[in-house]
């Protein structure tokens, strides 16, 4: 028996084939799609999205794993579309809009000089591991180099011993 509405009672289209055999796929309300892209650009979990959608784990998988795949996009794209909204209302003579692009232009300039930090100490190449014996022999160049130091009253400086 296949289902010739277009829509439920709740509102919710009808997908064709219903009615046939297998599993149909789960199709969200544009509400429900809202709220899974606004969880993955909270950093949500599989899990709690799913709980929140009233789904399971594995449906939220099967049926929308391209969008799951945008998660570390999905703030990126959330600050871009915020700022380009507040460029437009700014450009149409906004001042509550110009403040906020001004202010969203502050803190990328400081997201993009700490990255600039951030990068400059990777620059610098890792120390390699040291075994014993260089060590040991790195710490007997300091004492030598540095005369004794307290440790043998001065004794190791050139010219201390006759």
């Amino acid at each position: 028996m296949n289902d010739i509405r277009e829509t439920d009672l709740f509102g919710n289209p009808v997908r064709a084939g219903k009615g046939a055999p297998g599993r149909p796929r789960k199709e969200l309300t544009a509400t429900d799609l809202d709220m899974l892209e606004a969880g993955l650009m909270q950093g949500w979990t599989n899990q709690r999205i799913a709980k929140s959608l009233g789904i399971g784990v594995s449906t939220l998988k099967r049926n929308f794993g391209p969008l799951l795949r945008m998660r570390d996009q999905m703030p990126d794209r959330l600050r871009l579309l915020i700022f380009s909204t507040a460029v437009r209302k700014s450009l149409e003579g906004d001042m509550g809009a110009i403040r906020q692009v001004r202010q969203l232009m502050e803190d990328n300039e400081r997201r993009l000089a700490a990255a600039r930090i951030d990068r400059a100490g990777e620059a610098e190449p890792p120390e390699a591991p040291v075994g014993k014996k260089e060590r040991a022999r790195r710490a007997a160049e300091q004492v030598a180099e540095s005369g004794g130091g307290d440790l043998w009253g001065g004794d190791l400086s050139p010219g201390s011993y006759h």
